[in-house]
């Protein structure tokens, strides 16, 4: 297994972007919205939205740390290139370490 750090920037707000197009099996993933976004950011799948079907991050605030959204896999794994992100706020950047087999 190895890590995988990347981050992902959403050029154009309610546009999906992909994570990766690689097909690394993913077995853990830790997503964090950027200190700076001034946005909600979303995780999910191809169908992901900054208004529906994905999981919401909070805006990151100075003074309040918020956990990271980790998925762990277990005895599975999930390709990366599933992975989409969307922002309500254009430039807004998702940070992630991943654990590939």
């Amino acid at each position: 297994m190895r890590p995988l750090f990347g981050p992902t920037t959403v050029p154009t707000a309610t546009t999906r972007v992909q994570l990766s197009n690689t097909a690394d099996q993913v077995k853990r993933i830790h997503f964090q919205p950027r200190a700076g976004n001034t946005g909600r950011m979303f995780v999910g799948l191809p169908g992901v939205s900054a208004t529906a079907s994905g999981w919401e991050l909070p805006i990151p605030v100075a003074t309040k740390m918020y956990p990271p959204l980790l998925l762990d896999f277990g005895d599975g794994s999930v390709l990366l290139s599933l992975f989409w992100v969307d922002s309500t706020v254009s430039g807004d950047i998702l940070d992630w370490v991943a654990i590939v087999k």
